[in-house]
């Protein structure tokens, strides 16, 4: 557990979501089977679209209009549309499918086993922390942690753009009444999560590797220290 930063207090805690409490990847590989699925179902026309071809889609669908990407689910829904569109369909019922498509997706994306452990540990660290949430992806936690009492949950897009901009951080600790210094923050990346929250003002434990055991390589900031484990915040506060 290597410190870079000396350990300020901490009045209150926030955690990213996808690939900190949870390996992500398969989660959104199911989510997005099922909705290739979904769609192969929905016309027959549909059923020989690849899953690369929808992903070539979403990709260029970011570079013509780049600010989508603060708000992933309305990036996928604008990527459906015009996806839809672009294979013939009309725009209003591009549209419609497209809505009905992404309501699926996203109860898909949240069915999401976080592992008992961690769940132990939030737990006890509510008792001693008001705990929040703030990330980039559009996981709803609401349906997957309604044992853990988040007392703020900050999701880019409704709230702010996408981290390492400072917004969700700032818009977090004025929620909990608290100074940026006062926040700590974990997370598994070393530039949305650690840059970004060392911008904020914020400290950061980055976490490295994830869940999965996949390490990351060092950002472009010193995280206040690394942790190899969650369990490792036991000893630390």
């Amino acid at each position: 557990m290597p410190f870079y930063r000396r350990l300020q207090p901490v009045r209150a805690l926030s955690f990213d979501l996808d690939d900190t409490l949870y390996d992500n990847l398969p989660v959104l590989r199911r989510a997005e089977q099922r909705l290739g699925d979904f769609l192969a179902k929905a016309h027959p026309t549909l059923a020989t679209v690849t899953a690369e071809h929808w992903q070539q889609h979403k990709q260029s669908v970011l570079m013509e209009r780049p600010q989508l990407r603060h708000c992933s689910t309305e990036w996928r829904r604008h990527a459906l549309s015009s996806g839809l569109a672009a294979l013939g369909w009309d725009e209003g019922r591009a549209a419609a499918l497209a809505d009905e498509a992404l309501e699926h997706f996203l109860h898909w994306r949240s069915e999401i086993r976080v592992p008992a452990a961690t769940l132990v540990l939030l737990r006890d660290l509510a008792k001693r922390y008001p705990l929040a949430v703030i990330s980039n992806g559009n996981a709803d936690v609401a349906r997957f942690m309604t044992e853990i009492p988040f007392a703020a949950v900050l999701r880019a897009g409704p709230d702010g753009p996408q981290k390492p901009a400072p917004d969700l951080f700032w818009r977090c600790c004025e929620q909990l009444a608290i100074t940026p210094s006062q926040l700590l923050h974990v997370g598994d990346h070393p530039e949305t999560d650690v840059a970004g929250a060392v911008a904020a003002g914020c400290q950061a434990i980055w976490l490295n590797p994830r869940p999965d055991g996949r390490p990351r390589p060092p950002g472009t900031s010193l995280p206040t220290a690394t942790i190899a484990s969650l369990e490792a915040l036991r000893l630390m506060l």
